[in-house]
């Protein structure tokens, strides 16, 4: 039944469409990714901001899984990660969005609405990034 199964999709802990950061080699690789990387920089001491997720788990949902575009989802201690470092003393969570290396956008705290705008605008289709190989 495919109203059960995208129910149980949805209710995915967020942990389990995201993927954790944890070192330097890892952050390279999920920036050199030829579709949208979407990146929520925080810091050690405050943790996860968990006011983006329902719309991070939102994106996800309808972008990837329901439209096939080739976005990822990663989350980064700022502690852990050579180049973030200078994020390390940050209050509020820090969205960074790469495509093919390059970041392409900044977004300052929750703001959903321009994440979901910029997101959604901007993500190729996995065919599209398939076509570019």
């Amino acid at each position: 039944d495919l109203h059960h199964t995208q129910t149980a999709d949805m209710a995915k802990p967020w942990e389990e469409c995201m993927v954790q950061i944890s070192t330097d080699a890892e952050y390279e690789e999920s920036i050199a990714y030829k579709g949208l990387t979407c990146m929520e920089v925080y810091a050690g001491w405050c943790g996860t901001c968990t006011a983006a997720i329902p719309t991070l788990k939102k994106l996800h949902w309808d972008l990837v899984e329901e439209r096939s575009a080739a976005v990822v989802f990663v989350s980064c201690n700022s502690d852990n990660v050579e180049v973030l470092k200078e994020f390390k003393d940050r209050s509020k969570p820090l969205f960074l969005i790469f495509r093919k290396g390059a970041k392409v956008q900044t977004i300052e705290g929750v703001n959903t609405y321009a994440l979901k705008t910029f997101i959604e605008d901007a993500a190729p289709s996995k065919a599209d990034i398939a076509a570019e190989e």
